[in-house]
This record gives C-alpha cells, structure tokens and sequence, in this order.
C-alpha cells in the first residue's frame, strides 16, 4: 500500500469514527472531498474540499486526527470560510482557530498540542475574536514604540504569522502558531458546481441544521454548539445595511409623482418615489473611553460620511466623550467628517443629552459609537437615537446597531 492510499485510509476510518461518536463533525465531513496537497503545511479547507499534507497526517494519532478533521469541518459549519471579507488572512485563521478549539474539547475530542486555546474567547464569534486580537497587537506596537523597537507587527502578519504560497501542487495555506488546519476563501463559482457566496452559505446553513438533528437524535449535540451557531449568524448580518435601514426611517421624506419608484417600472407600475430633501441637525457622539477598535471606527466613519452625503444634514455636531463631553466639532453642510477620538475614563452617557439640552439642539437623529457600558439617563429623550455597538448589550431605549463583527 503506497502512502497516499495509506493516508487517505486514516482518514476514511477518522471519518467513521468521528459518524458514530460524535455525529454532528462526522455527517459534516462527508461533504468535503479529500484531496492530498504537499502545498499545504497542515490541513486546510474551501467549504468544498478537504486539502491534508500526508506527513502531517502521520505525526497524529488516531485520536488527534478525528480532532483535526472535526475542527477543519467547523470552519465551513460556522461559514468562516465565506464571512472573511478585507480582514487579514491570517489573523482571521487565528480567529477562527480559537472560536472552534473550545467546541472540540468541550465535545470530548482530542486536539494535538500547543493548539490556540484562550478561556477569555470563548462563545465569542471569529469576527469578536478578531477585534480583540488587533486591540492586542495594537498595544503590542505601542509598547515597542514607547521601547524604541522598530520591529512591529503589521497588518497582513501579526501573531508571529507567516504565509505559506501555493504551487503547482494545488493552494498554499497561512501558517500560524498553534494552527492544525486552516480555512480559505470559499472558491469561484465555476470551481464550486456553479454556486456563488451566498449559495455555498446557504447549502452549508442547511447542512448544519441537518447534522444538528442527526446529532440531537443521537443524543450527542456538542455542548456550546447552538450559542455558537447564533454567534456566527448574527455576525453575518451586514451592521452598514441595518444603521442604514434605520437611520432612513428616521430622516424626513416625502413622496413625488415626478420621480417615480425606479423598483417598480420594470412591472409596468408608475408609483411615486421617496423625496428627502435634507434634514436639520445631526448629532454623533463617540465614545472615547477605549472601547472601540481603530477598525471599527474606520467603518463607521466611511459609512456615516456615505450617510450624510446622501441626507445632506444642514449641520453635523460630532461630540467626543466618557464619562464627560470633552470635545465637539461641528460640520456645516457638505464638510466630511473625521473621527479622531482620544482615550479616557468611564462611560457615561448622561452628559451627551445634557449637551443637547444646554444647546437647544433638537437633532433629526443621534448617534453612538459605544460598547453600551454606561451610565444612560432616566428619562427618554424626543428625538431619535441609534446605538452602533461594538459589544453585545443593550439600550433601554433607542435601537441597537450590533457592530461587534465589525
């Protein structure tokens, strides 16, 4: 028996093994087709295929093989490999390594050692896990700034990250510390039966719900495993679309016959459009008591320009803000706004209204970056407020914009 067969042998039998013990990873792995691939250092997977290196397959037991296949079918159950977006490839694997990890061993599996396991990530989804790591490298480079070391890691490393390219033995793979099978991107259509993004996201939601019965009546759902599947969905939810949908419903608008409904003229329908002509005053308060990433104040910035550019408010107050208003910049009408926070102490979200009310501003709508870990006033104010989150709590008024994926 050549080693190749030999390989793929081990892992047919992982493959059993894992069907009749822990049916959940078992049905799952029969819908990725093996495929050996030198180019890959460890095991790696599309959503379609499973790449494995055979000389790392030989370093496993059987045991710690049934927990690598078990944690590389993971990645397309809970759609890593479709929800990466612009984020760094490799910081995203890390991510995604810590989300999983926990899962398996809760499930009683066997992992190979020095595997990425952190308690203080756990139930948190990939994306969550992500932001927490760049906080982390961010100050990493502030302390070796402040100690005079010009070595810092970047973006599209990081974390003692590398990257392993691929070759004409098929797709390379990151390699990162503790890292025992990565995730890529899922593939083109034309190299997934014609299926785009949102097809193989759903085949693979339908999937899960599928292997989630089989398991239930079997008596052997991993623990954890629902809290982490309604983690990864609600990450998936677009937070630009939602801040959007709801801010519009805040904005004045009228109807006009002179500039019709463009979604319906296809069918023959003339109905009136919606006409904004502009609102009053906006009001966007951001926290600065070091909740939010450098990240996610970049999207919500380029995302609330987008917004304003379209409502054309009259005048944009941006209040900076912890536990007092220590700064307000105001934007008359087709300036660009710049966010430029600085850190500070607690949150309270009292003096933000306290501001308002001493300057007989009535805004159209107010917004905020925050975690939501504050102090909020008694009473609800008149106008309309958004709370863009970067954690996963509540308002007790106002609507929430989870932005923790971000």
């Amino acid at each position: 028996m050549n080693k190749e067969s030999s390989t793929a042998l081990r892992i047919q039998k992982a493959r059993t093994a894992l069907l009749l013990d822990h049916p959940f990873f078992g049905s799952l792995l029969f819908r990725l087709k093996g495929q050996e691939r030198p180019s890959i250092q460890t095991m790696a997977t599309d959503g379609v295929s499973l790449f494995y290196n055979p000389e790392f397959v030989a370093t496993l037991s059987q045991g710690e093989l049934a927990g690598v296949l078990a944690h590389e079918v993971m990645h397309p159950a809970l759609q890593h490999h479709t929800r990466r977006a612009d984020r760094s490839l490799n910081r995203w694997n890390i991510a995604c390594d810590y989300a999983i990890n926990p899962l398996l061993v809760d499930a009683g599996l066997t992992l190979p050692k020095d595997v990425l396991l952190d308690n203080r990530f756990r139930g948190m989804s990939a994306e969550r896990i992500y932001n927490l790591l760049g906080q982390d490298e961010q100050e990493s480079q502030q302390k070796s700034e402040t100690s005079n070391n010009s070595e810092h890691p970047s973006e599209s490393g990081g974390c003692g990250e590398s990257s392993q390219r691929g070759s004409e033995d098929g797709p390379g793979a990151p390699i990162t510390p503790g890292g025992i099978g990565q995730v890529l991107d899922a593939p083109l259509a034309e190299e997934a039966d014609g299926k785009n993004l949102s097809e193989q996201a759903r085949d693979w939601q339908i999937a899960v719900e599928q292997a989630e019965s089989l398991a239930k009546l079997a008596g052997k759902v991993p623990a954890g495993l629902e809290r982490s599947i309604e983690k990864a969905a609600q990450a998936a939810v677009d937070w630009r679309e939602l801040l959007r949908r709801l801010w519009s419903d805040t904005a004045p608008a009228d109807y006009s016959w002179m500039r019709p409904n463009r979604r319906h003229i296809w069918a023959g329908l003339y109905l009136p459009g919606t006409v904004r002509e502009g609102v009053g005053e906006i009001v966007i308060a951001v926290d600065c008591s070091g909740s939010v990433s450098a990240r996610q104040l970049g999207l919500f910035e380029a995302e609330i320009r987008s917004i304003l550019e379209g409502q054309r408010p009259q005048r944009t107050h941006v209040l900076y803000f912890d536990a007092l208003v220590h700064k307000v910049d105001t934007y008359e009408a087709g300036q660009p706004i710049q966010l430029q926070p600085k850190g500070g102490g607690g949150t309270d979200f009292r003096p933000c209204f306290q501001w308002l009310d001493e300057n007989g501003i009535v805004p159209q709508t107010l917004v905020f970056l925050t975690d939501l870990n504050g102090t909020f006033p008694s009473a609800v104010p008149a106008y309309p407020v958004l709370w863009a989150s970067t954690e996963s709590r509540h308002a007790p008024f106002g609507q929430v914009v989870p932005m923790e994926s971000a």
